[in-house]
């Protein structure tokens, strides 16, 4: 069991800190174990590499015109003269003669450099005179050679980054170096188990008292960008039952369990009732931010186990704030999740609670300066106004009213 756990029953109701709540998440990584498969190049986009990879070839693999042109020896690169064209170079299909002092071949973009050659003069250099004779007319590029050395991107042998996330551009240096499959970390199982008797699934025709379990997809989103397989777990109603029956089916798939809501302090609030009774060990159980405060973590049978509220804001808020750390420490990839930023507010904003507060707004980039506008209304409920915004505003505990003008810390939403 991880150092430092604790029963339920013996921690004190406080709040934890920010910092120590992500310390203490990031410390469930010796938790999960990080394996890895063989993947074809087609399916690789947003995997991460396994290991370093060595080029399979040179590129480019020989030295090749940059331009439509002629393949000269550099000493005949003289105004006035005259050429006698003895071959034709194009990609994929090389001159078989070699150059020498008076002779050019025909090469285009691409084109393997015909031995003897050192030079390539672009095509509006030069005056065609016949079909085998042509005359230079402007000599006066003298440091361009316009051919690309074997090897000038990348040499056979040499390494790329490890753990690197596969972009497109990832795609298309792993297929230029020679793979068409290579080793990569398998994605992380996570169970997402949303848990409340108001909640239905998207696509059923919900009445008034009902609303649509939208949190798990929005989680699952998130995650999955990062090279996880969320797997959305039927609804838990408020019962204890419910809750272990889904929790039980959870550990058999799961590298870690989230579950969404159920974890504040009212009467059907029963998800770390249901978790103990499985077995389960708490690190901490609240968190004293804003939104987010009913947050927990700790270890169920050794799987680690993280709980978001239940309003959407809150859920979509932590995730980002707690768990894309802990997926991007275990896949070692650099985490810029709290990359902070500084912007000006274009309004005032009150004097700040007890509570470090994440406001939603938008900033935008006017002369040079980041200018940030906060959303008024900052319900935890507010979908909308999530999906409308592109930043946190960073409030610390207590912190006084600013003006309009002011600055302040930002983080960028996922």
């Amino acid at each position: 069991m991880a150092e430092g756990l604790a029963n339920l029953s013996e921690i004190k109701k406080k709040l934890t800190n920010f910092d120590e709540a992500l310390r203490l998440i990031l410390s469930l990584k010796k938790n999960i174990k990080i394996k890895s498969e063989r993947i074809n190049l087609t399916k690789s986009i947003g995997r991460i590499l396994a290991r370093n990879l060595l080029s399979l070839c040179d590129s480019p693999p020989m030295d090749v015109s940059s331009m439509d042109g002629y393949a000269i020896n550099e000493k005949d690169h003289i105004k006035e003269n005259t050429l006698e064209v003895i071959d034709e170079s194009s990609a994929g299909r090389p001159a078989k003669k070699k150059i020498s002092t008076g002779k050019a071949v025909r090469i285009f973009t691409g084109a393997c450099v015909p031995e003897g050659a050192n030079k390539v003069i672009i095509q509006e250099n030069v005056r065609v005179l016949t079909k085998n004779k042509i005359q230079i007319i402007d000599a006066s590029d003298l440091t361009n050679l316009f051919i690309r050395k074997k090897g000038t991107d990348f040499k056979k042998g040499q390494y790329i980054g490890l753990n690197k996330l596969i972009s497109p551009r990832e795609l298309l240096l792993l297929a230029s170096m020679g793979y068409e499959e290579f080793e990569v970390i398998k994605k992380i199982k996570i169970s997402v188990i949303s848990v409340g008797n108001e909640l239905i699934k998207p696509g059923i025709k919900k009445n008034k008292n009902k609303v649509y379990a939208s949190n798990a997809y929005g989680i699952a989103g998130l995650l999955n960008k990062y090279s996880c397989e969320c797997k959305i777990m039927p609804i838990s109603y408020d019962t204890v039952p419910s809750i272990k029956k889904n929790l039980i089916n959870a550990l058999r798939y799961s590298d870690l369990i989230i579950t969404v809501g159920g974890a504040s302090v009212g009467n059907y609030d029963l998800v770390k009732t249901a978790i103990q009774k499985i077995g389960a060990k708490f690190i901490f159980e609240k968190v004293n931010i804003k939104p987010g405060k009913p947050t927990f973590a700790g270890l169920l049978q050794q799987t680690p186990i993280i709980g978001l509220p239940g309003n959407p804001v809150s859920s979509y808020v932590c995730a980002q704030l707690f768990i894309i750390p802990l997926i991007k420490e275990l896949l070692s990839l650099q985490n810029e999740t709290y990359k902070l930023f500084t912007a000006c507010l274009n309004s005032k904003i009150p004097r700040n609670g007890s509570r470090m507060h994440f406001m939603r707004g938008n900033v935008l980039l006017n002369k040079s300066k980041n200018i940030v506008k906060p959303k008024k209304n900052q319900d935890s409920s507010l979908v909308k106004t999530l999906q409308e915004s592109n930043c946190l505003i960073i409030r610390p505990p207590h912190d006084h009213a600013k003006l309009m003008g002011d600055e302040v810390d930002i983080i960028k939403l996922i």
